[in-house]
């Protein structure tokens, strides 16, 4: 399946990775590559992960606490949103289309 990101994905994934290269060199990096494998996983078993109460479908990052957010719409996987460390995921709602 084709992969899409909302808009405000790269910004999660940026504002992440800032905040905890703050806490220790390297780690943004770390974030940035656990991220992408999330998003292959997704990409290889879409149907893997049940929808929450977010009404989105959410994969955890194996090593942060983090959780990535994705819909399915017909053959696209759309990721709405890259959550870290308990950020209110009610903003999901406010995504638009990528």
């Amino acid at each position: 399946m084709d992969v899409r990101y909302a808009r405000e994905v790269r910004d999660d994934l940026l504002v992440s990775m800032a905040w905890l290269d703050e806490r220790c060199d390297g780690l943004g990096d770390q974030l940035e590559t656990e991220f992408y494998a999330a998003v292959s996983v997704v990409q290889e078993r879409p149907h893997s992960f049940a929808s929450d109460h977010t009404g989105y479908r959410p994969s955890r990052l194996r090593r942060f606490t983090a959780v990535l957010y994705y819909r399915i719409e017909s053959d696209v996987i759309i990721v709405m949103g890259l959550f870290v460390g308990g950020r209110d995921e009610s903003r999901l709602q406010d995504r638009g289309e990528p």
